[in-house]
Formats: C-alpha cells, sequence, structure tokens
C-alpha cells in the first residue's frame, strides 16, 4: 500500500504514554533531530476547534509527535458502510455478534472505528480485547 503523508490526513498518535488518540496531521513544519522525525498533529480537539468560525476562538497550536507514535492506515467510513448493521456496529452488537454459533475467527475481517474512520485490525475475538479498545464501533469488511 501507497502512504500518502499530506495535511489533513487523518491519524491514530500516542501522546506521553497514553492510548490511540485521534489526530490529524497538520500544515507546518516537521522536525528531524537526532531522536528521529516529528510531524505536528492536531488533537481531535483542536480539530473540532478548526472547523468553527475564525472569530470564535485563537489559532490551536499542534503538537510534534514522533514518526514512531503514529498508525497511518485510516480509512474513512463510507455512507454504505452505515446503512449495513452487519458492517458497521457498536463493540456491544459486535461482542453479541462473535458469540454466535456460526461466527468463524479464521475468515473474519474487522478493524475498530470511531464511527467516522476505520483504525487498526481486531487481533482478538474476545470480550476482554475489545472492551479494552478506546474506540466505540467495529467495522466490518464487507
Amino acid at each position: 500500500m501507497e502512504l500518502k503523508i499530506r495535511a489533513g490526513m487523518r491519524v491514530l498518535y500516542k501522546y506521553n504514554n497514553s492510548n490511540w488518540l485521534v489526530g490529524e496531521l497538520s500544515a507546518g513544519h516537521a522536525i528531524l533531530n537526532e531522536d528521529g522525525l516529528y510531524l505536528p498533529i492536531y488533537s481531535a480537539e483542536d480539530m473540532e476547534k478548526l472547523h468553527q468560525p475564525k472569530f470564535a476562538w485563537e489559532s490551536p497550536e499542534a503538537i510534534l509527535i514522533s514518526i514512531h507514535d503514529i498508525f497511518w492506515d485510516a480509512f474513512p467510513i463510507e455512507d454504505w458502510m452505515r446503512i449495513y448493521s452487519e458492517v458497521l456496529m457498536t463493540k456491544e452488537e459486535y461482542l453479541k455478534f462473535i458469540e454466535k454459533e456460526d461466527f468463524d475467527k479464521r475468515i473474519e475481517k474487522a478493524y475498530v472505528s470511531d464511527g467516522e474512520y476505520g483504525y487498526y485490525p481486531v487481533s482478538k475475538y474476545t470480550q476482554t480485547w475489545l472492551e479494552k479498545q478506546p474506540f466505540d464501533y467495529i467495522v466490518r469488511e464487507a
């Protein structure tokens, strides 16, 4: 898969030993130093501010995140995915789904999601693993 890094790209990032956080790459200056490459990212809260009228807020400050603490493979949840309840579901619905007799984890492909984007794959089809994930939705490959 070809990675096209660009300003406005939706990513996950880790900051100060956090779980994955949702962010957006900012147009701005990257920094390369002896510790590696750092890219400017707006947090989810700052992304909301960016969509408000300019007079209502001051320009948010992007934070610099190491390229090694960024997850790149986010994909948008398309409108058709929202229509089918077997494609996009809440974690609770997905937990019920994986308990069905005909569920086969060998062929299942699903990703954690915030309802707007899909992120990393579900790696364990267990209640414990799913409940630890910082997102409220699961999107399945159709």
